[in-house]
């Protein structure tokens, strides 16, 4: 009986882990495209980084920092308002961004040009919003455990 019991706790245990959607992150120094950072990540089995929590931005800045040595800069994240101007949204999962941490200023938006997500290093890896085709240094891939 203790056994079954036992059981039953770990995988109630797991499910809440799924259901809460604890994710791994992953950052790549590729220089490439929002469209085609995401694409990159969907073809490994993961989604363009989504990142819901200050616990989950801690996570993903891990990632970079563990890629970014002292000259890369940019890192793709999967938020966008390019269809609703000032309303972020995750492009990979297509859901309203409730949690953001854009830097001091940002995001900018420049015109209505800036549609897409980055993490800066050198604004304290916030959030900053740029055109989709900016120059970046690579891409926070999420990987749901």
């Amino acid at each position: 009986m203790a056994f079954k019991s036992l059981c039953l706790v770990l995988c109630l245990a797991l499910y809440a882990m799924e259901a809460h959607g604890v994710r791994n992150y992953i950052a790549y120094r590729r220089a490439i495209n929002f469209f085609q950072s995401d694409q990159a990540c969907r073809q490994m089995g993961g989604k363009l980084a989504v990142i819901e929590s200050e616990a989950e931005h801690n996570r993903a800045v891990d990632a970079v920092k563990a890629v970014a040595g002292t000259t890369t800069n940019y890192y793709w994240i999967g938020a966008m308002d390019f269809g609703y101007e000032g309303h972020f949204l995750w492009f990979p999962i297509n859901k309203y961004a409730v949690y953001k941490n854009f830097a001091t200023g940002e995001p900018s938006n420049n015109g209505g040009a800036e549609n897409c997500v980055i993490i800066q290093v050198s604004k304290s890896y916030m959030w900053n919003d740029v055109t989709c085709d900016f120059g970046v240094d690579g891409y926070v891939c999420s990987f749901d455990r």
